[in-house]
């Protein structure tokens, strides 16, 4: 169905071409009607169960055989890290990773599942599906095979590498506020770490994460909060601190989940190129499973797992990627054992129906806005 829609931008002049790796879009009528690139799928369209594309693994990998690749940092990059609470480590996949995840990207864009409806139907993106990887078989190769987990462990100190939550996220029309991340799934935020991988150069006049340098070390927001007023008392030695990176296709952004950040979206809501993101959360070795319910943090965490507070974060709904893939873990998530049911997304959000959770967690909603 999305072939029509495309077909559609297509017809009006839109061309696509490539230039230092990633597309850009240019109209044929010099801008004279701004358009987005993708439009919103119809209820019709949305898909349920696993998704396969079938792509082709760079490098000649060899599908859930292949050991994990690797990509070296300096300890310069992990000190920036630790200092200032993110590090922006450039070129980390080549143009075969950055095609592939693309290709990725678009299959499911042209596929969309039930699980992308409730954010994209909202309109905070174009499109944006949370554990993607559990449905799109070719995201959960992405992570068993590239060098994001070798990463990923070199920045947390850490010897092993678990996917806590991850985002696909295309083009966020509103933009985000500054904010802080409290979505990592049943871990702290000393458990974790909070990663972007790039597919699209950034856009000169918007787009680019801005984050508040050393932020990650204040104690003046409260944990469950998303939105932050960086006017706030504590907050003072940092504010003016700005961190901005106008990441390419192929960069990894790393950061300390408490870190204050923010992303200014286009003006008016339209995206005319694409900014798409695969994102999340990974936990390092030693996390445990913290039960959520009763907190916006719950939403990460809406699998059928049985673990319970306190439980070692040990399953196959938070798939161990570093220092390898675990071939079980695969089994399970390819035989559907892993995944979402009604009664358990019930019984876990339930508790956000209390007066205090619901204040905690319309907290996110303030963080919506484009330049504020």
């Amino acid at each position: 169905m999305n072939e029509l829609r495309q077909s559609t931008i297509k017809a009006e002049g839109i061309n696509e071409k490539v230039v230092n790796g990633s597309a850009e879009k240019k109209s044929e009528s010099a801008q004279s009607t701004k358009r987005k690139v993708l439009d919103e799928p119809a209820i019709w369209e949305y898909n349920f169960g696993l998704q396969d594309p079938n792509l082709p693994l760079p490098h000649g990998i060899v599908k859930d055989a292949t050991a994990p690749e690797t990509f070296t940092i300096t300890e310069e990059q992990i000190q920036t890290l630790e200092r200032d609470g993110v590090v922006h480590i450039k070129g980390v996949f080549d143009e075969e990773w950055v095609e592939y995840l693309r290709k990725a990207t678009a299959y499911q864009v042209d596929q969309p599942h039930f699980w992308a409806f409730a954010g994209t139907a909202s309109k905070l993106y174009d499109y944006i599906q949370r554990n993607v990887w559990q449905t799109n078989r070719s995201f959960a190769s992405f992570y068993y095979h590239s060098a994001m987990g070798h990463v990923l462990a070199q920045c947390g100190r850490t010897d092993e590498i678990r996917i806590s939550t991850d985002l696909l996220m295309v083009n966020p029309n509103k933009g985000f506020k500054w904010h802080q991340d409290n979505q990592n799934g049943p871990i702290t935020w000393e458990e974790g770490l909070r990663f972007w991988i790039t597919m699209d150069e950034t856009p000169a006049e918007y787009g680019a994460p801005v984050y508040l340098k050393g932020s990650h070390f204040n104690d003046a927001v409260d944990e469950q909060a998303v939105f932050v007023d960086i006017e706030s008392e504590g907050l003072q030695e940092y504010k003016n601190e700005r961190l901005e990176f106008r990441t390419m296709p192929g960069d990894m952004l790393i950061w300390h989940p408490r870190t204050i950040h923010k992303v200014d979206g286009p003006s008016d809501g339209i995206w005319t190129s694409y900014r798409r993101v695969l994102g999340g959360t990974v936990a390092k070795a030693g996390s445990t499973y913290h039960d959520k319910r009763g907190s916006g943090g719950v939403l990460s965490d809406l699998g059928r797992h049985s673990l319970v507070d306190g439980d070692k974060l040990k399953s196959s709904y938070f798939p161990i990627v570093y220092p390898k893939f675990n071939k079980q873990e695969a089994i399970e998530r390819d035989n559907g054992r892993v995944g979402r049911s009604p009664a358990d997304i019930i019984s876990k959000i339930g508790g956000l129906a209390s007066k205090a959770s619901s204040e905690r967690f319309s907290s996110f909603f303030q963080v919506l806005g484009s330049r504020d």
